[in-house]
């Protein structure tokens, strides 16, 4: 595979790239850009994940919202990301928005989105009971809405558009029989494919479900990995991480976080294998656009947020 990548980490570099393009070849404009292009926005919601899929037919899948808002932690992921992001790219329906599980750092963003005026279809869940006020307020307004709200089953294969291909390859096991297991066990795992270029959304999936992932036999190789558990040690196994073989990481992480995450081991693995580290505490928001031959990575400074 043919791969082009453009890290640009603050906004001067963009303007003098393309001023640079523009001089050198007039007309021209970034490679990757138009109706045949994949796009996938992994926000800086801080301590929490949300990643943003707009596809080549026209979909908008959300996955995750980053965590609620309170009088003691007034940062909401949802009501202070996700829907400026949406309002800037002038989207006002969302075809899917997957939880990934219940934690609030995942889920608790999602009512502020659910609660606007942006329309949901089809809402994935982990089917997993959670008794917390974000989770309830959350499922409260899926009732209120009426909006279609699903389990997936292991090895379904999600409507995303003709041209894209996602399925979910995590909860491997029914959920009657991973009931006992953490939230993060229990976790939607999707593999996402346009064309040559993939991606693994892995929300806080650890050890226990990597290796079901590994003995399930899925293909589980890709170009670009989201990591699971915010680069926690309790994550990210060797034999997972050597599996998926990625030419990117992308760490969805809180600045200074009381958690230390992404784990110095975590990292190491990283560096040692020579793969490009992408981290949403010290990137801002990280876009991968691309054709399904190429992509491109482009940065925003956490200064911009």
């Amino acid at each position: 595979m043919t791969r082009k990548i453009i890290k640009q980490s603050v906004l001067f570099v963009a303007l003098v790239t393309a001023c640079a393009v523009l001089i050198l070849y007039p007309g021209a404009g970034l490679a990757l850009e138009g109706k045949d292009v994949l796009k996938v926005t992994f926000l800086n919601v801080h301590q929490g994940d949300a990643e943003l899929i707009q596809t080549p037919d026209g979909k908008v899948i959300l996955i995750d919202a980053g965590q609620s808002g309170n009088k003691y932690r007034p940062f909401d992921g949802g009501k202070d990301v996700v829907l400026p992001f949406l309002k800037k790219e002038g989207i006002k329906k969302i075809d899917m928005a997957v939880v990934t599980h219940p934690h609030d750092d995942h889920v608790g963003g999602m009512v502020s989105v659910l609660a606007s005026n942006i329309k949901v279809d089809n809402i994935l869940d982990s089917g997993l009971d959670y008794s917390s006020g974000g989770y309830g307020k959350y499922i409260k307004l899926i009732k209120e809405k009426k909006i279609n709200f699903r389990i997936p089953k292991k090895g379904e294969v999600l409507d995303w558009g003709d041209r894209v291909t996602a399925q979910v390859i995590a909860p491997q096991v029914p959920l009657e029989k991973r009931m006992y297991r953490s939230p993060n066990n229990n976790s939607i795992v999707i593999r996402m494919d346009y064309g040559d270029v993939s991606f693994l959304f892995t929300g806080d999936c650890e050890q226990e479900e990597e290796r079901e992932i590994l003995n399930s036999g899925v293909r589980t190789k890709v170009n670009v990995l989201k990591v699971g558990h915010h680069g926690s040690e309790t994550a990210s196994s060797p034999p997972y991480y050597y599996h998926t073989d990625p030419e990117v990481v992308v760490i969805c992480v809180g600045k200074r976080n009381k958690f230390d995450h992404p784990h110095w081991k975590t990292e190491k693995l990283f560096r040692e294998t020579g793969v490009d580290i992408y981290r949403t505490d010290y990137n801002g928001d990280i876009t991968i656009t691309t054709d399904g031959k190429t992509y491109e990575i482009i940065t925003g400074s956490e200064e911009e947020k």
